[in-house]
C-alpha cells in the first residue's frame, strides 16, 4: 500500500485520543438515540453513496448492526470480529463485507492494526451488479440481498485476498479516490467496486 495512504490511515484520530485518555466510545458519532444500529446518516455526507473512515482502534466495540453495507479492508496487522456469534480473524490484505443484518462485535485493535471501513449505501452496488451479469454466484446473491434489504444466511462475506496484488491495487485506488477529491469519482468508484 502506498506509504501516504498508510500514513493517513495510521494517524491517531481525535476519537482515539479520547479513548487512550480513558473515555469510552462516543455513541453519538455513530448511532442516533443510543440505539445499537450505526447510521449512514451519521457517517455519510448527504448525497454520497460511499465514504471511508479508518477503523477505530484501542477499544472493544460492542455488538451493533449497520443500516448500510460495510466493507472492511485490513491494510496492516489484524482485527478480530465476532459476527452473528462466530469469531473471525481479518488479516492483512483481506476483505470483509457485512450486510445490514449482520450483528458485529469488534475486539480492540492495536496501533499497528490499520483497517479502513467503507460505509456504502446499497444502491452504490448497482453498477457492480450489472458488471456481474446473470451468473449466479454467492457474491451476486449477497449483493442482491443487500440491495433488496433481505437477510441472507451468514450476513457477511470474507475474502482471503492477501496474495492477490490486483485486489490491493483496486482497494488502494478506491481509498485514494474517496480521500482525494478526484473528479468524476462516483463513476470511477462504481466501476472499481465492480472490478473488485
Amino acid at each position: 500500500m502506498r506509504e501516504e495512504i498508510l500514513r493517513y490511515l495510521s494517524e491517531i484520530s481525535d476519537e482515539e485520543r479520547e479513548i487512550l485518555g480513558g473515555k469510552n466510545i462516543n455513541r453519538n458519532i455513530y448511532m442516533p438515540d443510543g440505539k445499537s444500529v450505526i447510521s449512514a446518516k451519521k457517517l455519510l455526507e448527504s448525497g454520497k453513496l460511499i465514504t471511508i473512515r479508518p477503523h477505530t482502534r484501542f477499544i472493544h466495540f460492542p455488538e451493533h448492526r449497520h443500516d448500510y453495507i460495510e466493507m472492511v479492508y485490513m491494510c496492516k496487522g489484524q482485527t478480530t470480529h465476532i459476527i452473528n456469534g462466530k469469531t473471525l480473524q481479518l488479516g492483512e490484505g483481506e476483505v470483509l463485507i457485512l450486510n445490514q443484518h449482520a450483528v458485529q462485535e469488534i475486539m480492540p485493535a492495536g496501533e499497528g492494526d490499520i483497517a479502513v471501513n467503507f460505509i456504502i449505501l446499497p444502491q452504490f452496488f448497482d453498477k457492480a451488479l450489472e458488471m456481474l451479469d446473470e451468473e449466479e454466484t454467492p457474491l451476486r446473491r449477497f449483493i442482491i440481498d443487500c440491495i433488496a434489504g433481505r437477510e441472507d444466511e451468514g450476513g457477511y462475506l470474507h475474502f482471503r485476498t492477501s496474495d492477490i496484488p490486483t485486489i490491493l491495487n483496486l482497494v488502494e485506488n478506491l481509498i485514494y479516490t474517496v480521500v482525494d477529491d478526484t473528479p468524476n469519482k462516483r463513476k470511477i468508484n462504481e466501476i472499481t467496486m465492480g472490478l473488485l
